[in-house]
């Protein structure tokens, strides 16, 4: 998903316009039929003291609060920000109420690109306010239940675009074409609203902007749990390699990308040479020298186990064991910070494109979840450095082909509902340690991580 490329492919002066005038059109319908201006003032001694009127438009969200004092500020609130207003003791209170520490220059807004990408969305961020997932505050927008860190300016745009062609597709005949392309659109808008809720998952800020920005300038697949689709090369411990396990990694995937059945074929071996067999095949009589090892599905699942007696693989760096199907994994500790080091300590994984040669002679694909992100190096934009992948098996394409979807479906889930279980457990033990890298802690609230928590477990949603 290259973020730059649809921005500016999407984001014109004519539609930037007509998003302009739609968004005016839904606000002048709201404030008509439902909604307008409503005035409260406080009342009480204590509040008497310190406000003397506070007005509050809930069509615009607009809030004007006058001090006792002569003092005005205005500002963009949700309603229920008006009774933590009303409720205040000081005006320093009311100042973080009315100006959340994350709506002015939000983390990311370090590079031009995030900038303009602000700067040209401005003006039609409140579209999604239409959506249930979303807060707009001012021209910030935060996921629901999410009020500690803004969602990034060319993400928040990516969530317009798509919102955008799903509305423009139901104001047209909705024939099977259209269908389609809402259904294509809506697994888009649910990949993207996982990979943000794990993206802000990640406790350091620099990790978000580096990763942000290596999703932004590469061609990087985002799947449909919100996990990114890497590649990295590894050994094969050559002395100690099991040819059954190697076998049965390559031909899932072939099958797989085949749009067949793995549980549909066998795999069966004679003198040292593994061959398929479709069910049944290797029960007749012209095959009956041929060890039957069993089902292809059922021996890609217990590739960890089969691999659990020495080597089958191995990292470039530090020499650790690598095994398929599994997750791999590190502690915090030994992944360098340091974005200026390229060559360092970490797990690595790279682009689609990137040439790992040296690093290895069997290639591999990955899963990485956004929050494991440690550093993306400066010099070398197009690999990273985590503490944690999932390996879903050996790479069958040549440099700069991706992946099909059909490859890594399965593990693609396991390997959600496991971030998932680290994440109940933290909420368990109140314990922020498994979302937080040395001593830095995540900026969310345990509440925070509840939502979120809440919202990956239900992974499907309706857009209305």
């Amino acid at each position: 998903m290259n973020l730059l490329n649809k921005f500016k492919e999407f984001f014109t002066n004519s539609k930037v316009k007509e998003l302009e005038e739609k968004i005016a059109q839904i606000q002048k319908n709201q404030i008509k039929d439902v909604l307008h201006p409503i005035k409260f003032e406080f009342k009480g001694i204590a509040e008497e003291k310190l406000i003397q009127k506070c007005i509050y438009n809930v069509g615009t969200r607009n809030i004007d609060v006058v001090f006792t004092d002569g003092d005005v500020i205005s500002g963009v609130v949700e309603q229920y920000t008006y009774e933590q207003i009303r409720n205040a003791s000081s005006k320093e209170e009311i100042l973080n109420l009315l100006i959340p520490k994350n709506s002015k220059g939000s983390d990311y807004d370090i590079d031009k690109e995030e900038e303009d990408i602000k700067t040209q969305i401005a003006p039609i961020v409140s579209i999604l306010s239409e959506i249930d997932d979303f807060e707009v505050v001012g021209e910030d927008v935060f996921l629901k239940g999410v009020k500690s860190i803004a969602i990034p300016s060319s993400i928040v745009a990516e969530f317009i675009r798509i919102v955008s062609e799903m509305d423009k597709n139901r104001e047209k005949d909705y024939g099977l074409e259209y269908i389609s392309k809402d259904a294509d659109l809506g697994e888009e808008y649910n990949s993207l609203l996982m990979f943000t809720y794990k993206l802000l998952l990640n406790p350091l800020k620099e990790s978000r902007e580096q990763l942000l920005n290596f999703v932004k300038k590469n061609d990087v697949k985002i799947t449909s749990y919100g996990n990114l689709v890497l590649y990295r090369a590894c050994w094969e411990a050559k002395s100690e390699s099991d040819a059954l396990v190697k076998f049965v990694a390559k031909e899932y995937l072939k099958i797989k990308s085949w749009k067949k059945a793995p549980k549909s074929y066998f795999v069966a071996s004679r003198l040292n040479d593994y061959k398929l067999f479709k069910e049944g095949e290797i029960l007749k009589d012209d095959n009956p020298y041929w060890t039957n090892h069993g089902n292809l599905a059922e021996l890609y699942s217990k590739l960890p186990e089969m691999q659990s007696e020495g080597k089958q693989y191995y990292s470039d760096h530090g020499k650790k064991k690598i095994v398929i199907g599994d997750i791999y994994k590190i502690d915090d500790s030994e992944v360098n910070l340091d974005s200026g080091v390229c060559h360092s300590g970490g797990l690595h994984l790279a682009t689609v494109d990137y040439n790992y040669g040296g690093y290895g002679d069997t290639n591999l694909i990955c899963l990485l979840n956004p929050s494991k992100t440690i550093t993306v190096p400066s010099s070398e934009i197009k690999k990273l450095r985590c503490s944690e992948m999932m390996v879903v098996g050996i790479n069958p394409n040549e440099r700069g082909v991706h992946i099909d979807e059909g490859f890594y479906s399965n593990l693609d889930e396991n390997y959600h509902n496991y971030s998932l279980e680290v994440l109940q457990e933290a909420l368990k033990n109140k314990s922020f340690e498994p979302i937080s890298v040395s001593t830095e802690v995540t900026e969310l609230t345990i509440k925070e991580v509840a939502n979120v928590t809440d919202i990956l477990k239900n992974r499907v949603v309706e857009i209305v």
